[in-house]
């Protein structure tokens, strides 16, 4: 691809004069023209302009002819996105920002075309300000239309049709939390999900609890309605800040006859949703962008985001993190603290879901203070991370009241890190923060302990081991050398649970115990004791619990579960209404005492024993139960246990 420099355009003058037929360098004088001092080229059928990963140093301006731009796909293909023909502008980004092209353009015929390189666009833009402003416009309508060919239900429409529907009547624009239809409504449209994540919440007839299930960017959503002409099944929300397309049934229905392999894109949709739907169970989706809300100015400073990107790179794939400075870098001094109303803001966005497409995951640095930034991270973000020091007093920091008291109903999951020095023995307090950040969901992590990061991005991204202990009295202390397997074969283990033995097992390591700890401290307990011993008449069970509590609080003290490093689960029955219960916080000694609790071996714990009189029957009850104040005057006094 040569300039050309036959008679007829050989002067910068003569190339000049063809753009004042072109916007926006119609509205320019021919002088101001001239000094930009555009190329003329010409070029073949085939021939590329540009590819995908190229610096955008160029500006291309299509006199005769035609070009398309297409994008490689992961399996090694290509995909179609648009067409460009004559009169129109191509690669319009080398006017707006510095990184790689995300297409490859190439002639589709012999044509015509001048080339303004990037010192001329600097020019361009100094003599004439307004044409930023321009090329932001095409820049935002391209890169729409382009995000719109990549969704399931447009891929290999014909592109003049994807740019009919990617006008800006047909955008629909969601802040996090708000609905786009509520279960019952009329089916007048569907929509493709071009940025952000969405969810469908089905309420039952039945009362219990609604299905909720996930609406990833890339799909679509209402069709089911809109070809059965049904109410709406399902409420829909954002889960995140969203962008959309309204397709309206009508539009639809000429969309199917003119493109029929639609319909092929959308019987697969639907079946991946009757599948999932079969499932019954409501799906769990692994987070794409991840806010990290600092509780305090020590948190920004211990470089918690950093090493939580680098855990989630070993652990999931490539990730990227994102703070103010980046952004600066990339797009321009100033950029991280655009207002998200103003004229500009979908060039950063643009450049932000170029990132979502890039790499596996984004981990958004908030700043201490709120910020322009902070308020974009959060309304970016899949899962909201609220970071505190373990040792500061139990609090919910101003950012995080000022965002989840506000008048946005966030739907983004939020979790609780508590960070703590590595040579912490064993955390506490934990109750009292989940109480105040208004969470129930927690993680554990010294500061420079690279196992803690990769056990919390596990979590995270749906890829925690966890490895539940059975119950079998003596048989269960083999449990202990399943762990020594684990370890030798360097298996992590990020949850732990049992029943029975298995829950004492289970605490044990649990409490971070290792296997000689595990194992004195066992036969310690079991041996010489000799809990056999503590028997009693039988009216309720064979043995007492005396001996039991007094084993049990000797090895696990007064620490609660939610207290441990690690995560952990117990359980127990309740014998009154024939129901499991799973024990995931109060004291471990309590969880653990119900679950060792074999009716007609072990009596009940000192809240169930009560309701053995009055129910006539024996009851386990949740951890956080109260114990009633009323005395157990009918308990036999043979065994009524002192602190069990």
């Amino acid at each position: 691809m040569e300039p050309v420099t036959d008679s007829d355009v050989s002067t910068s003058t003569s190339q000049a004069s063809l753009l004042t037929a072109i916007e926006p360098f119609c509205r320019i004088d021919l002088n101001s023209l001239h000094g930009l001092e555009p190329e003329f080229l010409r070029v073949n059928a085939g021939e590329v302009l540009f590819r995908q990963g190229d610096p955008s140093n160029a500006l291309f301006v299509i006199l005769t002819g035609g070009c398309r731009m297409t994008q490689s796909t992961p399996d090694g293909g290509e995909r179609l996105l648009t067409a460009v023909g004559p009169g129109e502008i191509l690669g319009e980004a080398a006017a707006l920002h510095d990184h790689p092209r995300t297409a490859t353009a190439a002639a589709t015929e012999p044509s015509e075309l001048l080339r303004l390189t990037g010192p001329a666009l600097d020019r361009l833009t100094a003599i004439a300000p307004d044409t930023r402003a321009y090329f932001q416009q095409l820049d935002h309508r391209r890169q729409s239309s382009l995000q719109l060919a990549l969704t399931t239900l447009f891929q290999g429409l014909d592109p003049s049709h994807i740019q009919g529907f990617a006008t800006e009547a047909n955008w629909v624009r969601l802040r996090g939390g708000e609905v786009l239809f509520h279960q019952g409504d009329p089916s007048d449209a569907l929509y493709a999900v071009v940025h952000g994540r969405l969810q469908a919440v089905i309420q039952r007839a039945d009362g219990t609890p609604p299905l909720v299930k996930p609406i990833p960017r890339g799909t679509s959503v209402g069709e089911m309605g809109v070809l059965t002409d049904k109410p709406r099944s399902a409420t829909v929300r954002a889960v995140r800040d969203s962008e959309l397309v309204r397709l309206p049934k009508d539009d639809f229905s000429h969309l199917l006859e003119r493109s029929p392999h639609i319909a092929t894109a959308l019987a697969r949709t639907l079946a991946e949703r009757l599948h999932h739907a079969n499932q019954g169970a409501n799906a769990a989706v692994e987070p794409t962008t991840i806010a990290v809300l600092p509780g305090s100015a020590r948190v920004a400073m211990a470089l918690f985001g950093e090493r939580l990107a680098q855990a989630l790179s070993t652990v999931a794939g490539p990730t990227l993190l994102l703070d103010r400075r980046r952004l600066d870098r990339q797009l321009g001094a100033g950029s991280a603290e655009m207002p998200i109303q103003s004229p500009g803001n979908h060039r950063i966005m643009n450049w932000l879901n170029e990132q979502e497409d890039r790499y596996r995951h984004l981990v958004y640095d908030c700043d201490a203070v709120w910020s322009v930034w902070t308020e974009r991270s959060l309304r970016q973000a899949d899962l909201v991370l609220q970071v505190h020091f373990a040792d500061e007093p139990p609090a919910r920091s101003d950012l995080a009241t000022r965002w989840f008291t506000g008048d946005r109903a966030s739907s983004a999951r939020t979790e609780l890190v508590l960070l703590h020095d590595d040579h912490r023995p064993q955390p506490s307090g934990t109750q009292a923060w989940l109480a105040a950040c208004g969470t129930d969901t927690h993680h554990h992590v010294r500061l420079t302990r690279t196992t803690d990061y990769e056990r919390l991005a596990r979590f995270l991204t749906g890829r925690a081991v966890s490895l539940v202990l059975s119950g079998g009295g003596a048989r269960g202390f083999a449990h202990i050398g399943v762990i020594r397997a684990f370890q030798e074969a360097c298996i992590p283990v990020d949850l732990i649970g049992g029943t029975s033995m298995g829950s004492i097992i289970a605490g044990h390591y649990a409490l971070g115990h290792d296997v000689p700890t595990m194992t004195a401290q066992i036969r310690e307990g079991f041996l010489k004791q000799k809990l056999y011993l503590d028997t009693t008449i039988p009216l309720v069970s064979l043995i007492s619990a005396h001996k039991l509590v007094s084993m049990l609080k000797a090895m696990f003290g007064e620490t609660d579960i939610e207290d441990l490093w690690m995560r952990y689960f117990c359980v127990s029955a309740n014998l009154t209404r024939a129901e499991a219960m799973v024990h995931r916080d109060g004291p471990l000694w309590l969880g653990v005492r119900a679950s060792i609790s074999v009716p007609g071996i072990a009596p009940p714990s000192f809240t169930t024993a009560i309701c053995w009189s009055t129910a006539g029957c024996s009851t386990i009850c949740r951890l956080t139960s109260p114990v009633p104040s009323r005395p157990a005057r009918s308990l036999p006094w043979m065994w009524r246990p002192k602190s069990s």
